[in-house]
């Protein structure tokens, strides 16, 4: 097993990067792969895990949460710059976007308008459970809007 720190989680798309201890590419990680509870995945957040290596990189399989992150660790948020694109570079998931300046890797998935969907009704179901059918898609619908026209979707 490798030993390494959560960098970068991101809760909504359920996916993220650790740095290994042992130096090296940050290794992707999938919420799918933490055995345990997988919203304990945060940045700081030491783990163990096993590595693969894929075509996009290394990648994480049988992540275990080692203990909480240490004092003062947090959240990286991500930062988009509209219009720009990268797939190059190891660790990227073809389809990302760089980000802004003070943005440490600045990667962001740009989903299917399906998939956005998808993961927008299971953040709103969640956050909010009482909100009725007709509220959901009207919400989704808006928001699929706006994520077209900072060009967070493809399709």
């Amino acid at each position: 097993m490798l030993s390494g720190r959560v960098v970068r989680f991101d809760e909504v798309r359920g996916y993220g990067f650790i740095t290994p201890d042992n130096g090296g590419d940050d290794v992707f990680v999938h919420a799918n792969t933490v055995d345990g509870d997988k919203w304990a995945l945060a940045p700081g957040v030491p783990v163990e895990y096993e590595s693969v290596e894929n075509d996009r990189g290394p990648k994480a399989l049988t992540v275990r949460v080692l203990g909480p992150a240490p004092a003062g660790e947090r959240a990286v948020p991500a930062r988009v710059a509209p219009g720009t694109t990268s797939t190059a570079g190891r660790g990227r998931e073809a389809g990302q976007i760089s980000g802004g300046a003070d943005d440490e890797e600045g990667l962001c998935d740009v989903l299917s308008d399906r998939a956005f969907s998808t993961e927008t009704t299971e953040a709103l179901l969640t956050a909010v459970p009482d909100l009725t059918g007709a509220q959901i898609v009207a919400v989704r619908a808006r928001m699929l809007a706006l994520a077209r026209r900072h060009g967070w979707v493809e399709g």
